[in-house]
C-alpha cells in the first residue's frame, strides 16, 4: 500500500526567504527545521524580547505558534509580519487564526484581501462562494451538545473509535513515552476503555497486544466483524524515513497496520 506522506513534509516549508535569516536566528532555525515548535518558538520570542526581531522573526514566530495550534500568539504575530509583508499564504493562515479566535468579521476581512490577490486560488474561490458560511452554521439550532468526559486528558486526546462496548483512542498521556519536540508531548499511543451500560467508562489502559511502540501509533478503524483492527503508525518503527537534505532532518512517513484479534489480543 502506498505510504501517505506526513503533513509534516508540508508544514516545514517556510513562506519566508531563507536570505533573511542570520546569526542571531541560527539557534531558533534549527529547531525549526527539526519540526521542534515549542523550542523554536521559545528562541524566535527571546529575540523579540532583545529588540532583535524583524519580519523574518515575526513572521517564523507566527507559523511556530500555528503549527503547535497556540491560535492567540499566531494571530498576535501574523498581525506583526503582515506590517511589512505581502506573502499570501501568511495571509490565509492570519485569518485561520482569527477564525479560530472568534474573530469573524476580521477573519473575513483578511479573506477578501487574500482571494483579491488570489483569485485563482481554490480556497479564494470557496470563501467568495458564500463568504458569511459560518454565520449561517451559528444561526442554526444546535443539534448536539459538547460535553467534556472524565477521562481526558490535559495531553492531546483525539480519535474515538466505538466497537463492541469499547472506545478505542489516540492519546499523548503515556509519560513513559520520550517527548515530541513537535509539541513537547510524549508520543501518541493507543488506549481502550469500556463503556457501560449506564454511560459511564472504565479508567482507560494502553490496548492489549503488540500494538504500542515508543513511535507514534494512531487512528484505529476495525473491520465489520471486529476481528482485524487497522492502525496507523510512524515508519520510523521499521527503520524508514525521508530526509530533508537541506536541513539534515529525517522525515516520517505515516504506514498503515493491521492487527488481527487472538482471544482479548
Amino acid at each position: 500500500m502506498k505510504n501517505i506522506k506526513l503533513l509534516l513534509t508540508l508544514i516545514i516549508l517556510s513562506s519566508f526567504s531563507v536570505t533573511a535569516q542570520n546569526k542571531s536566528t541560527e539557534k531558533a532555525d534549527k529547531h525549526f527545521a527539526k519540526l521542534q515548535f515549542v523550542e523554536a518558538a521559545e528562541a524566535y520570542a527571546k529575540l523579540v524580547d532583545k529588540g532583535e526581531a524583524d519580519a523574518y522573526v515575526y513572521g517564523q514566530l507566527a507559523e511556530a505558534n500555528y503549527n503547535i495550534f497556540n491560535t492567540v500568539d499566531a494571530e498576535k504575530w501574523y498581525a506583526k509580519a503582515l506590517e511589512s509583508s505581502t506573502d499570501p499564504e501568511m495571509r490565509f493562515k492570519y485569518s485561520e487564526m482569527l477564525k479560530a479566535n472568534g474573530k469573524y468579521d476580521a477573519s473575513n476581512q483578511q479573506m477578501q484581501k487574500f482571494a483579491a490577490a488570489n483569485p485563482s486560488d481554490e480556497r479564494a474561490k470557496a470563501f467568495l462562494a458564500n463568504p458569511n458560511y459560518l454565520n449561517d452554521i451559528l444561526a442554526k439550532e444546535e443539534k448536539y451538545t459538547a460535553k467534556n468526559l472524565e477521562f481526558n486528558s490535559e495531553a492531546s486526546d483525539f480519535g474515538g473509535t466505538l466497537k463492541d462496548g469499547k472506545l478505542y483512542f489516540t492519546s499523548a498521556r503515556n509519560d513513559s513515552r520520550r517527548t515530541y519536540g513537535w509539541n513537547d508531548q510524549p508520543f501518541l499511543d493507543i488506549y481502550e476503555l469500556t463503556l457501560a451500560e449506564d454511560g459511564t467508562y472504565s479508567e482507560p489502559n494502553l490496548i492489549k497486544g503488540k500494538i504500542n511502540t515508543k513511535y507514534h501509533e494512531g487512528i484505529v478503524s476495525f473491520s465489520p466483524d471486529g476481528n482485524t483492527m487497522y492502525f496507523s503508525r510512524e515508519s520510523f518503527f521499521d527503520n524508514m524515513y525521508e530526509k530533508n537534505e537541506d536541513t539534515n532532518t529525517k522525515l516520517s512517513v505515516i504506514q498503515l497496520f493491521k492487527a488481527t484479534k487472538n482471544g482479548d489480543t
